[in-house]
Order: C-alpha cells, then structure tokens, then sequence
C-alpha cells in the first residue's frame, strides 16, 4: 500500500462500522441522522475511493447515484429553508 492509497483510504474508515454492523437492528437509526449535506458529499467521495481501488463498476456507480440523489435533496431543502426563512426587513417592521 503506497501514501497515496491510506491517503484516498483514512477519510473512509468512519464508515466501516456503519458497514460492518448494517444488519444489527439497533444500528440501522445511524445513517438517518447523518445530514444530507454531509452523507451525499461523501458518498461521492466513496465513489471515488470505489473507482480508485477499482471496484465493480456497479459498487462506483450505486454510490454515485445515492451521493448525487441525496447531494441534490440537501440543496432542494437549504433552497425552501432559506425561502421561508424570515429575512431581516420582515423582522425589524
């Protein structure tokens, strides 16, 4: 393993016990409250590490799909939250 491989590696490994205990019935609660701001980034960086160590192309592809689809949801919701948002002219009158 060169640098460059445990550099593209050490960002993953706070998901390998997400992984490794995704059946166990007390942990299926944990990805749903990570933030979509924060999972959908980084599933596209573990799409990369996917490709990198080449993966399947279909273990690169699922992560890019779900990266890119929750990407996308947490921008649809920061745009409405911002949109029924008080700004500060409705506050001060």
């Amino acid at each position: 393993m060169t640098t460059k491989d445990v550099v593209v590696f050490i960002p993953l490994v706070p998901a390998m016990p997400v992984l490794a205990t995704y059946w166990l019935p007390w942990e299926r609660w944990l990805p749903k409250y990570i933030p979509k701001r924060i999972l959908g980034p980084y599933l596209l960086y573990a799409s990369f590490a996917a490709w990198y160590f080449a993966m399947p192309w279909w273990v690169v592809v699922v992560a890019v799909m779900f990266g890119l689809a929750l990407s996308g949801i947490a921008i649809v919701e920061a745009v409405q939250d911002r949109k029924e948002a008080p700004t500060t002219k409705q506050v001060n009158e």
